[in-house]
């Protein structure tokens, strides 16, 4: 594999597209980042959103499956930046479509700056704010054998820079290790004082610490009232989906980065917990 790097992980999302001809359809979750939507625009491609998994959150690989025959690229997210592999899962596509590229978007996972164990034709990475490791820019990619990789130059928009950038592995190891150390911190002061039928399992609270509730938009205001903030995630981009739509409209996103701090995640607990108490 070869490595790549740019300004922002979706500049070699859309160079990798551009540089292989890939101008056909797109399979991807309908719960991903606006940005990915508008940078496979600007890239020419066809969008083919599919629901997510209600065990996974992540695709639904039957659905990807039963489309994948026409189809030019896949493009596998790791939702809330769970660590699971999909290669099985790639080894179906490639049974059913030899010629299919996929992309392995692990953008809101930790930065691997060895060869990822991956098979996908793209495995991508980005410390970018608001992701993992936050270094304010940089993107991360392992380019497969076989597959082309060209700096595409283009008019620049809100979503696509031609700016450069160049990975330091020193100052990402540094700030990967101050990173987990605080995410460790923070979490524990959630998963001990909010009740455990709301947080999500362990593989999804790394980015963010997750939970899930019935009245997200009540909690999230109480919050925004006490100084605090928090957020949702990302909201489907297609009708139809109805477990990405059914999770949109009850998860709560609780920071755990350099943004917020200790004090701040007993505060945001007790909020939701007087929230809850309330409502009963």
């Amino acid at each position: 594999m070869k490595q790549v790097c740019a300004y922002r992980a979706n500049k070699i999302l859309f160079n990798f597209i551009k540089s292989n001809n890939l101008r056909g359809t797109v399979i991807l979750p309908s719960n991903i980042c606006l940005d990915v939507v508008e940078t496979l625009n600007y890239a020419g491609c066809t969008l083919q959103f599919v629901d997510i998994d209600p065990k996974t959150l992540c695709l639904d690989w039957k659905q990807v499956k039963s489309i994948a025959a026409e189809a030019a690229t896949v493009l596998a997210v790791h939702t809330y930046g769970i660590e699971d592999d999909f290669n099985e899962q790639f080894a179906a596509l490639r049974a059913i479509n030899p010629g299919i590229a996929i992309i392995d978007d692990r953008c809101l996972c930790m930065p691997d700056l060895d060869e990822p164990n991956s098979t996908g034709d793209l495995v991508l990475y980005s410390m970018c704010s608001k992701k993992q490791v936050d270094l304010g820019a940089g993107g991360m990619g392992y380019v497969a054998d076989g597959w082309n990789y060209e700096e595409i130059m283009m008019p620049e928009n809100n979503v696509l820079t031609n700016e450069t950038w160049t990975l330091d592995k020193k100052i990402l190891l540094a700030k990967m290790d101050a990173v987990i150390k605080h995410k460790e911190k923070l979490n524990a002061i959630y998963r001990k004082n909010l009740p455990a039928s709301i947080q999500l399992s362990e593989p999804y609270q790394h980015r963010r610490f997750n939970i899930v509730v019935p009245n997200k938009e009540e909690i999230l205001k109480a919050l925004f009232d006490a100084g605090l903030f928090a957020s949702g995630h990302y909201a489907p981009q297609a009708e139809g989906c109805s477990v990405a739509s059914n999770l949109y409209n009850q998860v709560i996103n609780l920071f755990n980065d350099f943004y917020f701090t200790e004090e701040q995640s007993q505060k945001t607990c007790d909020v939701i917990l007087e929230v809850i108490q309330k409502d009963k």
